[in-house]
């Protein structure tokens, strides 16, 4: 920070870590935020902040956590530093800002694949903590719409904007990332677009199964109804009934009560009516 006089605001977003993806001009280099995707397993999404410091012969890059299109970068200077050396600093934020983007590809893949699984066991049996997971699904597509988004505009900032940081004849390498970055938001918003058919169809079909339900244990009310009337008007207290003077009677009639309670609890669990 002492070396390249960074600026106070500036460097308190890269500590800050809660810094939406922009650009800022501070005359002696542009400081640029952008977000590396970060997919710690199939079911956990995450990104890295990268900040990054363009000068005018040098690029400082502050990330928490490693970053992979850094690593790339990298590496690809150490195997052919001439490609890099002596071209431009703009090339080589172009070329970690064009790693940081394909990086998202995978994952986006990955999306759909769960999109497509979600839509088909829908209809299938969905298992009990279906809505879970789409809800997840849908938290992580609402993540990469409010990263993705900011990201395309700051881009598309850089090559709408010239700066005494990025040569003219390297403005069309950046307009290729904004190129990508359009195409993968345009991606996005058909995930959630997706995502939020499914859950509608899901809540729609949810309701038709209820109401299945419920139309069955009518018919089931009903057709229980009039023993029900008749013995609640005689009270079942019949002089030449047998079982009124029987021992075991009223136990029997409990288990009795239980076991075909039990039973029905069964048999509507079978069929899938709760």
């Amino acid at each position: 920070v002492e070396i390249f006089n960074f600026h106070p605001l500036a460097v308190e977003d890269c500590i800050s870590d809660l810094s939406q993806p922009k650009v800022d001009d501070y005359e002696e280099y542009l400081f640029l935020v952008m977000h590396a995707v970060n997919l710690k397993s199939e079911i956990q999404f995450s990104t890295i902040e990268l900040d990054t410091f363009l000068g005018r012969n040098y690029v400082v890059t502050f990330h928490k956590e490693p970053v992979k299109s850094v690593l790339q970068v990298r590496e690809s200077v150490q195997k052919k530093p001439e490609v890099f050396m002596g071209h431009g600093a703009d090339l080589l934020v172009h070329a970690l800002l064009d790693h940081l983007v394909d990086n998202y590809t995978p994952v986006l893949d990955q999306y759909d694949e769960r999109i497509d699984l979600l839509e088909e066991e829908m209809f299938n049996s969905p298992s009990k903590d279906y809505l879970a997971l789409v809800m997840q699904v849908k938290r992580d597509i609402f993540h990469l719409r409010r990263i993705v988004g900011p990201q395309r505009d700051t881009v598309n900032f850089l090559t709408r904007n010239p700066t005494a940081f990025i040569k003219p004849k390297h403005m069309m390498y950046f307009r290729d990332v904004y190129d990508h970055l359009f195409r993968i938001y345009g991606i996005v918003e058909g995930f959630h677009e997706m995502i939020t058919s499914i859950l509608q169809v899901y809540f729609s079909h949810s309701s038709h199964k209820l109401n299945e339900v419920m139309k069955r244990m009518t018919v089931l009310a009903t057709l229980t109804m009039p023993a029900l009337i008749i013995a609640s008007v005689y009270g079942m207290n019949f002089q030449h009934m047998p079982e009124l003077g029987w021992r075991y009677g009223y136990t029997v009639s409990l288990v009795l009560m239980f076991v075909v309670s039990f039973v029905m609890l069964v048999w509507m669990k079978f069929k899938k009516w709760i």
